[in-house]
């Protein structure tokens, strides 16, 4: 068997197993149940929107043209939250759980290279929460169909899923977070404390940055900020979240000439990517200069 075969028979069965241990926790029952709930929640009321007379907003779907992606973009906006917990609750302890469990060294004396190793339990956190939120989304809309009898345009589905795609970029940043976490780490508890702190400092910076951006235009709390205007001290303590860059709700709008956090749509996914890529690849600079136990 050559080198690439094994590496990808080690990935395949890492993979396998972490996602296996993941979808019967505790965390992923809580946090996936909580998120489907918000998502029905966020449905019903995005479909009780369309018997009121809504006005179209920039960068969201036109409730009259759209009703579908409306709907979708209303349970987005309720459930994504969530979903970035479940993202790192998945994530947060997919090493220091192995060390825990003296399970890590076992993996380590087998030829399995430490990259295969995170790359295998990336993966499986992107297959499960990743999976729920495809399944969820995708069964909404075609509920959503039936209910209020009216197929999708060919460009509304188009839309719906370039969405899908720029939410898994958005779990995939918070699965990487998750994974740096656990790679600098040493008990599980420690993970759980970090994941927090992380969780938390992320919302900081987004909300520090929008008040000494509205603070150096002289603007008062607004609904429509005037994020283009501000200095770059306070865009750079706005992009820091990667929530800054999700983009879903406009792509489902199919709105990309909207500026969001002050950036173009395509400055937005490009930063989603780069908020995949750094922590990943601190996560494997640490995790290979780590111990084992």
């Amino acid at each position: 068997m050559s080198e690439f075969s094994e590496d990808a028979h080690a990935f395949l069965t890492i993979a396998q197993t972490e996602f296996q241990t993941v979808i019967r926790t505790k965390r992923f029952l809580v946090f996936g149940t909580i998120f489907v709930l918000l998502a029905l929640i966020g449905a019903y009321y995005g479909n009780t929107d369309l018997t009121h007379s809504i006005s179209p907003t920039s960068g969201a779907p036109n409730p009259t043209t759209q009703p579908i992606n409306y709907i979708i973009s209303v349970a987005f906006s309720y459930s994504q939250i969530i979903l970035t917990i479940l993202a790192l609750a998945l994530s947060y302890d997919a090493l220091t759980r192995e060390r825990s469990e003296r399970t890590l060294v076992q993996l380590l004396v087998r030829p399995i290279k430490r990259s295969t190793i995170l790359f295998g339990k990336f993966a499986a956190c992107l297959a499960a929460a990743g999976g729920l939120f495809v399944a969820t989304t995708l069964i909404l809309s075609i509920g959503l169909s039936l209910i209020i009898r009216k197929v999708p345009s060919s460009s509304d589905i188009d839309y719906l899923l370039l969405s899908i795609g720029v939410m898994l970029l958005y779990l995939m940043s918070y699965i990487a977070i998750g994974l740096l976490i656990s790679s600098l780490t040493r008990t599980s508890l420690d993970s759980l404390l970090g994941a927090v702190f992380v969780w938390i400092l992320l919302l900081i910076f987004t909300y520090a940055g929008i008040a000494l951006g509205l603070n150096a235009i002289n603007l008062g709390a607004t609904a429509n900020i005037p994020y283009t205007t501000f200095p770059g001290y306070a865009k750079m303590l706005l992009w820091i979240n990667p929530g800054s860059h999700n983009v879903a709700i406009q792509s489902l709008a199919g709105d990309f000439s909207k500026f969001t956090s002050g950036l173009s749509y395509a400055a937005n996914v490009i930063l989603l990517v780069v908020s995949i890529i750094i922590p990943f690849l601190l996560a494997r600079f640490f995790f290979k200069r780590s111990e084992a136990i």
